[in-house]
């Protein structure tokens, strides 16, 4: 890279995070920018607010925590006012990095804690670094590289690079507003003289990456369009089959997907729809009659399942609906016997991971349905679709996503949503349970039982030591009380096969289990879900969880147990999947929510999908006017 103090090895690291040449590094951008206060001294008008300290170590000292954790606290004395000190956990090396009287600038969060000044979340400069104006710079953390030494390489960066050899493409038309001279925008990324000037170089750069990401989505929804894929018209005939087999009373929403994906599957260009619908609208209804028409003209349907249960309970549950028919239904997963690599088309394949190996052959390939996209990424819906000519496609999820991150990642895709309920099918409420009310949580248990329903527990893990928030500690608990039985992954195919059905057939009144049950497991007679260590669990599989009660007659319940947290406050609050992913976006960032998902669409380093959706509109008009579409 031609900087000073990077060898082989710190080479490798960075070209590891595709950090290869000069120019690579000024565009790693940071991922925080924040108004900092520079102090001359702790003043209790600024507690709560980012504060830049400058003092001399006093003193430094360590102690070892329970669970054999360290923190290491400097004290440092300013040259007028009160001292301050800050600590930092499990860095114990640390205490030899602050020599008695060296003078040091410190960053953080200014707090009082009794009659001391705290900064918290703190950031200790290196000694030779300039100033950073009124802002404080976070960039992502790289392996194995100080976040120190990368800020030196990219001053050095920002003064040895050649401006005349760095040009930028140019914009759309309607987006030239956002053009700018490339020192003067990474000048403002790296250096800025106020959090103004910072946010209006990440605009740009973020116009940027959306102008990258909408084209590659135009070139997709190009391409398909090109692409000529076997077409399977339903005509009236074929409709009324079709409706004859699926034994459900269907809602509006589902009756308008299903004529929509019928249209599309009648050609001439592959279809490509993003399904989404919250717990319990009927989705899988919607892919089955979209499935049997083109099983009707001797296509292979194939359905990506992100579980072995799931998998197991659509091929079981599917296949009762088509009882009689002539169409061949085929489980394929990595314990199941039956394989999918037949020699001719016009089955109906429900697997798992196991469809997408390099020796399962699917002849004439017609539909691949992936339902829980979340689960998948965007790599593993092409490998199954590249196992066809051209395949329909269907990607359903019952975890709704925000509208900034379906523009995102589904933008080549058309979307239809569910929002109806079938007659019958009420939302679930949740509540909070604290941990010491856990009796309360016993009596609904027992309540339940009594009213002849069906109980799940979920638990976060495992825990064969017999830690909290274990299978194995909560079934211990309820075993004396109630006839239990236990599921969760490591338990091998057949006899996770084996409790389901007897806890369907009521000979268990209480499963407990891990979230090997959060998607899919449709038993109609239970009416309480208890989620026990629930700060363990995002807002997606909560929602999840409560989706597998009240699927029948009698209403559902959902007991939260543990600590209160924005989450759980989120899930008691509504039953909205819709209004849940925006919660959840808005609680955890949209690059955790991106997942494997984001996998095909490039690291975002300046586009937010939270706070630029108007932006990303601007962006994909003025990128679709340009490709005349």
């Amino acid at each position: 890279m031609g900087l000073p103090g990077i060898g082989p090895t710190t080479a490798a690291r960075l070209a590891a995070a595709g950090l290869t040449t000069v120019l690579d590094l000024v565009l790693f951008f940071p991922r925080r920018c924040e108004a900092l206060h520079e102090l001359e001294a702790p003043d209790e008008a600024c507690c709560g607010e980012l504060v830049r300290l400058r003092g001399a170590v006093q003193s430094v000292r360590s102690a070892w925590l329970p669970g054999r954790r360290s923190m290491v606290t400097v004290t440092f004395a300013g040259a007028v006012g009160e001292p301050f000190e800050t600590s930092f956990f499990n860095q114990p090396w640390l205490k030899k990095s602050f020599p008695p009287g060296q003078v040091r600038s410190v960053e953080g969060v200014l707090v009082r804690k009794g009659k001391r000044f705290q900064l918290q979340q703190a950031k200790v400069l290196p000694l030779a670094a300039a100033p950073s104006g009124e802002v404080q710079l976070r960039y992502p953390e790289l392996p194995g590289i100080a976040g120190a030494r990368l800020q030196r390489w990219l001053a050095h960066a920002l003064d040895a690079i050649d401006w005349a050899q760095v040009a930028l493409p140019p914009l759309p038309a309607g987006l030239a507003e956002f053009a700018a001279e490339p020192a003067q925008l990474l000048s403002a990324m790296h250096r800025p003289p106020d959090l103004q000037a910072h946010d209006a170089a990440r605009r740009h750069f973020a116009v940027r990456e959306a102008v990258a990401l909408f084209g590659a989505v135009q070139r997709a929804r190009a391409a398909r369009a090109q692409r000529p894929a076997r077409a399977f018209p339903v005509d009236a005939e074929l409709a009324t089959r079709i409706r004859s087999r699926i034994p459900l009373r269907l809602t509006a929403d589902q009756d308008h997907a299903i004529q929509e994906l019928w249209r599309l599957l009648a050609g001439p260009a592959a279809m490509g729809v993003l399904l989404q619908g919250d717990v319990g609208t009927g989705k899988t209804a919607v892919a089955v009659a979209a499935a049997l028409a083109v099983l009707a003209k001797g296509g292979t349907v194939v359905f990506l399942l992100p579980t072995e249960l799931l998998a197991e309970q659509h091929h079981r549950n599917v296949g009762e609906w088509l009882r009689g028919s002539s169409i061949e239904l085929v489980l394929h997963t990595a314990n199941s016997g039956q394989k999918a690599a037949a020699e001719r088309g016009g089955q109906l394949v429900f697997g798992t991971h196991a469809l997408l190996a390099e020796q399962v052959v699917l002849p004439r390939l017609g539909l691949v349905v992936v339902d829980e996209q979340h689960r998948f990424g965007t790599a593993q819906r092409m490998a199954l679709v590249h196992k066809g000519s051209n395949p329909h496609v269907l990607v359903m999820t019952a975890t709704p996503i925000p509208r900034t991150l379906a523009l995102v990642l589904f933008g080549d895709l058309d979307t239809l949503v569910l929002r109806e309920r079938p007659p019958g099918r009420r939302p679930v409420r949740a509540f909070h349970v604290a941990t010491e009310n856990w009796a309360r949580a016993l009596r609904s248990i027992a309540r339940a039982v009594r009213r002849r329903g069906r109980v799940f527990v979920v638990c976060p893990a495992v825990g064969e030591d017999g830690e909290k928030g274990g299978v194995v500690r909560v079934m211990a608990v309820l075993q004396p009380r109630f006839r239990c039985a236990l599921v969760h992954g490591r338990l091998d195919a057949v006899s996770r096969r084996r409790t389901l059905a007897s806890f369907r057939a009521g000979e268990v009144d209480v499963l407990v289990g891990t979230t090997v049950l959060e998607v899919g497991v449709d038993v109609p007679n239970a009416t309480l879900m208890v989620v026990v260590a629930t700060d363990r669990f995002g807002i997606a599989t909560l929602h999840q969880l409560r989706g597998r009660v009240g699927r029948g007659a009698r209403r559902g319940l959902c007991l939260l147990c543990g600590p209160r947290t924005a989450r759980v406050d989120a899930i008691c609050r509504t039953t909205d999947g819709f209004a849940l992913a925006e919660a959840d976006l808005a609680l955890r960032g949209s690059g955790e929510l991106l997942g494997q998902a984001q996998s095909g669409v490039g690291e975002l380093k300046a586009l937010d999908p939270i706070e630029d959706l108007e932006l990303l509109r601007r962006v994909r008009a003025a990128v679709t006017a340009e490709h005349g579409s």
